[in-house]
């Protein structure tokens, strides 16, 4: 071999060690912190990087038991100790976006107090919708009393400090404040760190407890019924166009009235790289011996469409019933949306199909400008919307009355 042959082979293989430790290195910064598995990690890069290792340490960090007082989790009490949880301790979007438009108020130091008669909790027929809405009892229409205890699921939407508190700094409480967004043409953009959760709870038997997180509600007439989590949606402002995680009970499957998967979960983490959807939980996290071992990632987001430009699919079987095929959780929220239509306020759809059930479609891969079609020219008979940060529930704004 001539020296320079042999000088050429010496680069080559001090380019490839040189190659190795910086890959070695970034995989070092991009590691997940499990250290003090009770604190909720913002970390771009292991969201990135790790992504359903992080939608796992998200898991724990939000459903570890909490502390009332703090409003945070309580890193005395173990993993699955029978007490609410750290999101439980949130803002829901009842107490948020208020029926008057008007400032929910500062974030509260102490949590309320757990109240299952709170009709705000779960999003239900609003109260004034109430006297209006029947419902079959025995063959007969009956005026419906408590829409809580003839709901088949429970959903409730909840906020962190950093969401609520950027909510109310900037009036995105009411409807007024977020048109004022569009006329300014200052989209929301939410602080790092920013999360929401959707929870869907449904109703067990005592006996099926130790398979669900549970909880007892008390019912107008009352009785008492308990309830089991059977979903989990956590979305995080760790990337810029957040980080998407679902989970779900592992029975849902089997439900009686259920969708089914219809989607394969995936799940390298749990599972490894060769066979994404192996239908376990991870091991070695603490999960075991609690009730939360029986709960499953079916996925994360973190890009809208992969390498090939295939639009990327995620899919909750509880929260997406009836769309799983044409589910993508960041598609759909990009469109999150406030606009004017012939002057009047508005919003982009959620489906692609409209709102019959037995044919909803979503949307899927890059979010289209036409979608926004006409934003910044003002013109009554186009529309003009300006999105919101992929954050939905601030559809739930209500206008700002007067107080009289």
């Amino acid at each position: 071999m001539t020296a320079a042959r042999r000088q050429a082979v010496i680069l080559a293989v001090c380019a490839v060690v040189a190659g190795a430790a910086r890959a070695d290195e970034a995989d070092r910064a991009a590691s997940v912190d499990w250290r003090k598995p009770w604190i909720q990690l913002h970390d771009a890069r292991a969201a990135a990087a790790r992504s359903d290792e992080y939608a796992w340490r998200l898991f724990v960090a939000v459903n570890w038991p909490a502390d009332p007082a703090a409003r945070s989790a309580d890193p005395r009490a173990p993993l699955g100790a029978d007490r609410p949880v750290v999101w439980e301790t949130w803002q829901n979007t009842g107490e948020i976006f208020l029926d008057d438009g008007s400032d929910p108020g500062p974030w509260l130091a102490r949590a309320p107090a757990p109240s299952v008669a709170d009709p705000r909790r779960f999003e239900t027929f609003s109260l004034k919708d109430l006297p209006q809405t029947r419902h079959i009892v025995h063959g007969r229409m009956m005026p419906l009393l408590d829409p809580t205890s003839s709901a088949r699921r429970l959903t409730e939407v909840r906020m962190n400090r950093d969401a609520y508190e950027y909510i109310r700094a900037h009036e995105l409480y009411n409807l007024d404040g977020q048109l004022k967004t569009l006329a300014q043409r200052h989209p929301p953009q939410f602080p790092f760190g920013s999360t929401e959760i959707k929870a869907r709870w449904r109703p067990i038997r005592p006996e099926q407890r130790s398979r669900y997180y549970s909880l007892q509600l008390h019912l107008s007439d009352g009785t008492t019924r308990w309830y089991g989590l059977t979903a989990l949606h956590i979305v995080t402002k760790d990337l810029p166009n957040w980080f998407w995680a679902t989970f779900e009970q592992v029975d849902n499957p089997s439900l009686p009235d259920g969708d089914g998967w219809q989607l394969p979960s995936s799940d390298r983490f749990a599972c490894g790289s060769v066979r994404t959807d192996c239908n376990r939980a991870p091991a070695d996290i603490g999960l075991e011996a609690t009730v939360w071992q029986y709960y499953r990632l079916r996925g994360t987001l973190t890009r809208f469409v992969d390498a090939a430009g295939t639009a990327l699919r995620l899919a909750n079987s509880e929260l997406e019933a009836g769309m799983q095929p044409t589910s993508s959780c960041m598609t759909c929220h990009a469109r999150a949306s406030i606009g004017l239509l012939k002057a009047a306020p508005a919003r982009l759809p959620v489906f692609a199909s409209g709102t019959d059930p037995a044919n909803r479609r979503g949307y899927l891969g890059q979010p289209q400008p036409g979608w926004f079609e006409g934003i910044g020219a003002y013109d009554e008979t186009r529309a003009r919307f300006a999105p919101l940060d992929f954050v939905w529930s601030l559809s739930k704004a209500q206008p700002k009355r007067e107080a009289r």
